[in-house]
């Protein structure tokens, strides 16, 4: 199996303000790892490929919607908890002890380099005043892979994201999962988990960077939410102390090229990593041509003429959707 493939599709796959949505009755989750390695969750065992329904994993969920707040959260056994002053903001983390063992660094010091990487980041030039000098406060828990069923939906439980945000600026990171999935498989070295969780807390800090953008609103279409989310996340790991520069844009690229491989017409966004990854192209694509300040310059419109994301890019670049996807496919060479 791809294992970059397989635990990068994991480290993306988080959730914002829809993993907060309530979900009616009960429902079936299923998992199961295609020909490429990547790891994919349906909702039905009908959904599944017949080649690989055999190998597949499903369970019945009864819909718990309660989601504590990050600090709220219950954690067994010995746990750590700190207070951080840093350049984004004050940070509440709290976590269970034993996820320590997976981890290169301390949590403490590893949300604390989390930090200091989007400040680097966001100072760049383009970045408008608000988001230069980002400060909010920050409400962390990283977990293991005993979630607290009472305290956390039944479909974060059961499915396998690694982490999930909720707006102004909650973020929850299950750590194992960062680590080594949910197949239960050997852990990465101490230094890989160290730089996926980088990546990860990137994705997650994004979110909040864009909801900061529109005065405190959520993007509802979740395509270029996590597109916005994983162009900042690549954005932002160039300025890592643990991720190689251009280590994660290279990977992201890759990604929307397999995407557009075996969908190069008309594209679905269903959350995989490939679709995380062609989403990114939309952003990277106004960067790339009117540079950081045109994509703020596209928020700006959005936040003060409340106008929907394709129509602001319109009016901010004068490109309409289809020249917009045009050169977001040229990006990687489509």
């Amino acid at each position: 199996m791809n294992r970059f493939i397989s635990l990068f599709a994991l480290v993306l796959w988080s959730v914002l303000f829809f993993g907060t949505q309530s979900m009616a009755a009960d429902k079936e989750s299923c998992f199961y790892i295609d020909e490429k390695g990547v790891f994919r969750q349906v909702d039905s065992r009908n959904d599944i490929p017949e080649p690989y329904r055999s190998s597949a994993k499903c369970s019945a969920l009864r819909m718990n919607t309660q989601l504590d707040a990050p600090d709220e959260i219950e954690l067994k056994g010995p746990k750590g908890r700190e207070s951080l002053v840093s350049d984004i903001g004050p940070i509440s983390l709290h976590w269970p002890r034993k996820t320590e063992k997976l981890l290169g660094k301390t949590p403490k010091r590893a949300m604390a380099d989390a930090a200091r990487m989007v400040s680097r980041a966001v100072k760049k030039p383009g970045f408008p005043t608000e988001i230069r000098r980002l400060d909010l406060d920050w409400n962390v828990v990283f977990l293991d892979a005993e979630l607290p069923e009472t305290q956390i939906p039944s479909y974060l439980v059961s499915n396998c994201h690694p982490a999930w945000m909720t707006a102004p600026s909650n973020v929850y990171v299950v750590v194992q999962r960062v680590a080594s999935g949910c197949g239960g498989g050997p852990a990465p070295r101490p230094s890989e988990v160290d730089a996926k969780l980088a990546e990860v807390l990137a994705h997650e800090i994004g979110h909040a960077v864009e909801a900061r953008l529109l005065n405190g609103q959520m993007v509802q279409d979740r395509m270029l939410a996590e597109g916005f989310a994983t162009w900042f996340e690549s954005f932002a790991s160039d300025f890592s102390d643990v991720i190689r520069s251009g280590v994660v844009r290279k990977e992201h690229f890759e990604l929307a090229k397999k995407s557009l491989q075996s969908q190069p017409g008309s594209w679905t966004f269903q959350g995989t990593a490939e679709d995380y990854a062609r989403a990114s192209l939309l952003f990277h694509a106004v960067v790339e041509d009117k540079g950081v300040r045109g994509l703020m310059k596209v928020y700006e419109v959005m936040r003060e003429k409340k106008l929907p994301f394709f129509d602001a890019v319109k009016e901010a670049t004068y490109w309409d959707q289809e020249r917009l996807f045009k050169k977001a496919y040229g990006v990687v060479g489509y």
